[in-house]
């Protein structure tokens, strides 16, 4: 046993190569989902024989604590910016069928450790804004990875270095 091994902590995100500051002391959470086919015979009934990888679910979950219209325009799926660099307003609307753009995700622990780089992400769970006494406006957000085509195929979701 090697306890250098063991690691806690929390991790800076960057969404297209841009800090988006500190997250809540929830952070972030990478999520694999394998998607496995379990293929069974006749002769055994419903106990599997052999198993084959059909797809894979990457997400990454994070609680990011500066709510700006920046980071507004980063999380909430299919919305429109305006204003450059720093956007004066978010606009919500439009019609269905508009492609949602993926965006680079880097997770980079403050220990030193892997990071976890998302090729290719999109903003895929509700997002909730709270205007409540007892609560903190933050933005809680799931990005899922999606295939990026233009890279070798053993990494086209995301990598660890």
């Amino acid at each position: 046993m090697n306890t250098e091994n063991f690691h806690i902590g929390a991790g800076a995100i960057s969404i297209d190569g841009s800090d988006v500051g500190a997250t809540t002391p929830n952070g972030a959470v990478v999520n694999y989902e394998p998607e496995v086919h379990l293929h069974k015979s006749g002769k055994y009934g419903n106990t599997p024989v052999k198993a084959s990888l059909i797809g894979k679910t990457l997400t990454i979950d994070m609680e990011l604590a500066e709510s700006t219209l920046l980071n507004m325009s980063r999380v909430y799926a299919g919305v429109t910016a305006e204003g450059t660099p720093t956007p004066s307003k978010i606009k919500f609307g439009g019609i269905s069928g508009v492609e949602v753009e993926g965006k680079i995700i880097v997770l980079t622990p403050y220990d030193g450790t892997a990071s976890w780089v998302f090729r290719n992400a999109v903003p895929t769970s509700p997002v909730e804004m709270n205007y409540t006494v007892e609560d903190e406006r933050v933005y809680k957000v799931t990005f899922t990875a999606m295939i990026d085509s233009s890279v070798p195929e053993d990494e086209n979701l995301a990598y660890v270095s």
